[in-house]
């Protein structure tokens, strides 16, 4: 896979950067922990997938004291994860999600918003999904508000974090590669020309650095520094630590381990997952449908375990959301613009979230569509022409089919009784 990629400039973080991580600087904040600076490589297509190095959690170091009765956290609180492709303003502070603050940032700074459409961002938030999809997390792309969660952000340039601008990923890492709690990582979509895939592929390494991963010399894991021309995926295979050469896993000099199997370690730390992702029938509107403002949306789901409810999305925003097993019915706007729309339905068991997308039209007179889910409905689904509730041949002694099978009737009758005079 190869980035398509606008590289001005090289990463400056020292002369011996081909062969292992360097640090770039320490920057030191009055009032704050010791900030250490950048570490990475330069890929052979000029990209820099930076780690910001982070000093080892206090547990760790035995700086807590016996008092304070805290023991070293090998399972991640914050199995929640973000996708934020809509911007966000970090303040400078110990990583949390929650509150906005970052480590990565020295002043207040405004991330702008991915321009991306509403159907690559739902092929970005899938392809997160699928390669998180066997791990005990939830992959979301609406803030999940005051509960831990990493918070994985699209958009915006490196150079807003103060960083060289070939560096097209970066996340935090401590000397002792533990769970950065509440992290804020970046993949910079406002810099580079990236596919869903390569900014999913690209953010999934940098979500995983904050779980405690180091990169790895395995070209088809995501960790990896090396090209590979297919979808990489997390591998259950012990591979050695390194950009281009083998070293021990760690950053700036620090050992962690020998070696990383990146699905041990994940299961490790987020637990494994309910394997099994809800199922589910989307019965209205048809995908291709033309419908009237303020149509409805119906869909049901069931699982193995239970359904915990479901999502309504419309050009990527989310316009309802419904708890609970269903079935669900969401109204939308009667004042939806006119026009060609994307909507997207999911469906949540809690840990797992199957979603479909389809595209409708809406147009002021439409008939609803009562469609069965699939197929290139027009709006008016599976309606008989007949099937319309107005009075046929004249009767109105009967609806549809029905009424019409009446009003033919009558007419036999009566030319059966005129033959017989």
């Amino acid at each position: 896979m190869k980035l398509r990629a606008f590289v001005v400039g090289a990463l400056l973080l020292g002369p011996s950067l081909a062969s292992a991580d360097v640090v770039r600087h320490r920057i030191d904040r009055a009032g704050d922990a010791p900030m250490f600076g950048y570490v990475g490589e330069t890929r052979v297509d000029g990209i820099v997938m930076a780690r910001q190095v982070l000093p080892a959690k206090p547990e760790a170091t035995g700086e807590l004291q016996a008092t304070d009765a805290v023991a070293p956290i090998a399972f991640a609180q914050s199995r929640i994860i973000y996708l934020n492709k809509s911007g966000v303003t970090l303040t400078p502070g110990d990583n949390d999600a929650r509150t906005n603050k970052s480590t990565i940032v020295t002043q207040a700074t405004s991330i702008p918003a991915w321009n991306v459409s509403a159907a690559n961002w739902q092929t970005t938030v899938s392809c997160m999904r699928d390669l998180f999809s066997r791990f005990d997390v939830q992959i979301v792309d609406t803030d999940p508000g005051n509960v831990p969660h990493m918070e994985a952000v699209f958009g915006g340039s490196p150079t807003q974090v103060g960083m060289p601008n070939n560096v097209a990923g970066v996340s935090p890492f401590t000397l002792d590669c533990s769970i950065i709690e509440n992290s804020i990582v970046f993949t910079f979509t406002g810099a580079f020309q990236m596919t869903p895939r390569e900014a999913c592929e690209i953010m999934a390494q940098e979500v995983a650095h904050s779980y405690g991963l180091d990169h790895e010399l395995l070209a088809s894991d995501p960790m990896t520094y090396l090209q590979y021309n297919g979808n990489r995926a997390f591998q259950d295979q012990a591979a050695s630590c390194g950009e281009s050469t083998t070293r021990q896993c760690g950053i700036n000099g620090s050992v962690c381990r020998a070696n990383q199997n990146s699905v041990a370690l994940l299961k490790e730390r987020l637990g494994i997952a309910d394997a099994v992702s809800p199922e589910m029938a989307w019965s209205s509107p048809s995908d291709n449908a033309t419908v009237p403002p303020g149509f409805e949306v119906r869909a049901t789901g069931t699982d193995n375990l239970a359904v915990a409810g479901a999502t309504l999305k419309i050009d990527g925003t989310q316009v309802d959301t419904q708890t609970g097993a269903g079935p669900f019915v969401f109204t939308t706007s009667a004042t939806i613009t006119e026009g060609q729309h994307t909507v997207v339905v999911e469906i949540s068991d809690g840990k797992n979230i199957k979603s479909e997308t389809r595209t409708v039209t809406v147009k002021k007179g439409a008939a609803p569509d009562t469609g069965s889910g699939s197929g290139t409905g027009t709006g008016d689904g599976d309606q008989d022409e007949l099937d319309n509730g107005n009075i046929v041949g004249g009767c109105s002694a009967g609806s549809g089919q029905a009424g019409a099978l009446f009003a033919l009737g009558l007419v036999g009758l009566v030319s059966l009784v005129r033959r017989r005079r």
